[in-house]
């Protein structure tokens, strides 16, 4: 209980300092108990809230389930050239799609679609560290075709007959295309070329992939114009270029002495490189109508590929039509 308050009477005389010490003890006293007699507020410990798992829908466990029970169906392709077999899955219709968006954007730039289609090819082999980029020119185009059989697709090729003029349309017949394009394998060839002073022996073949995309990337960089004429001239040029990319190797004697020789391998050297070496040598021994490498690489490996896959007989005249399916890009029908 507080103390009383004091109290002056009027005739008391009373010392101002020691009141005023009273007072104060009086309020400290006052103060004191008033504050042991709060109640204090318990401290709150905030606790870390734990986050509930997100656990998986049903819905994305069946999506998942679909895309690996998809992604285990595999079938054999067997490469009769090297005698290997090679497991690849089924195209799946996101690839599908993707391949031929990228064939419609770009309907005119072959480096693309090859690019791309050796990315697909990659994608659906079941082998670890598979890469059609070691393998020949030969293998791409037969897995391709096996492809192109295993998952049904029989694009619709059209065309107009160069001699009546009329509209054809045939379903490509993609298991005869691959009999009739294994029938044109052939092992590496010798050719022998002799000049005035010099021989020249050739070791040709199907080139490897990485050797025809390097060809691909620099396609358009020497070989595409705006003028009509100038381009076609350039294609040809581009086609010869194709077809030298079949050396493999080139050996230089001298008839004075035959030990006095030079090889090449134009398998080891970079796109420019092997470019360089074939720019070397004399235009007859590349050209000549009978005995040019050029001539023996149409006849043995380019004109039997080409035979396969871009000529047909108009349905109407029976007119042979040269060009209709190019047996580099032609794919999923794009």
């Amino acid at each position: 209980m507080p103390n009383p308050p004091i109290t002056h009477y009027k005739d008391d005389p009373v010392d101002q300092t020691t009141e005023n010490l009273v007072n104060q003890e009086i309020e400290k006293e006052v103060a004191q108990a008033t504050s042991n007699t709060e109640t204090k507020t318990p401290e709150l410990k905030v606790l870390p809230v734990k986050k509930a798992e997100k656990k998986p829908t049903n819905a994305s466990n069946i999506v998942n389930a679909f895309r690996q029970k998809m992604a285990t169906n595999a079938t054999p392709i067997d490469l009769p050239s090297i005698g290997k077999t090679v497991e690849f899955k089924e195209i799946s219709t996101a690839e599908q799609k993707d391949i031929s968006k990228v064939a419609l954007e770009n309907e005119s730039r072959a480096d693309i679609m090859y690019c791309a289609m050796l990315g697909l090819i990659n994608r659906l082999a079941v082998e670890k560290g598979f890469d059609i980029r070691d393998y020949t020119e030969f293998e791409r185009i037969f897995i391709t075709l096996n492809l192109q059989q295993m998952n049904k697709i029989n694009p619709e090729i059209k065309f107009t007959c160069d001699k009546c003029g009329r509209d054809n349309s045939y379903t490509l017949d993609t298991a005869k295309l691959l009999r009739d394009f294994q029938k044109t394998y052939k092992p590496d060839q010798e050719f022998v070329v002799d000049a005035a002073t010099r021989k020249f022996t050739f070791v040709a073949g199907w080139p490897k992939v990485i050797n025809i995309e390097s060809f691909f990337k620099n396609y358009y960089k020497k070989y595409d114009s705006s003028s009509k004429s100038v381009k076609d001239s350039l294609n040809n040029l581009s086609q010869i270029e194709y077809i030298t990319m079949f050396i493999k190797k080139v050996t230089v004697a001298e008839n004075s002495d035959p030990e006095d020789t030079m090889t090449a391998d134009l398998e080891q050297l970079t796109y420019p490189e092997r470019v360089q070496i074939i720019d070397c040598l004399p235009q007859n021994v590349l050209f000549d109508d009978e005995t040019g490498v050029i001539s023996l690489l149409m006849k043995h490996f380019v004109t039997p590929m080409n035979e396969v896959f871009k000529y047909h007989n108009c349905s109407f005249c029976g007119a042979e039509q040269e060009g209709q399916v190019a047996s580099l890009t032609d794919f999923l029908g794009a």
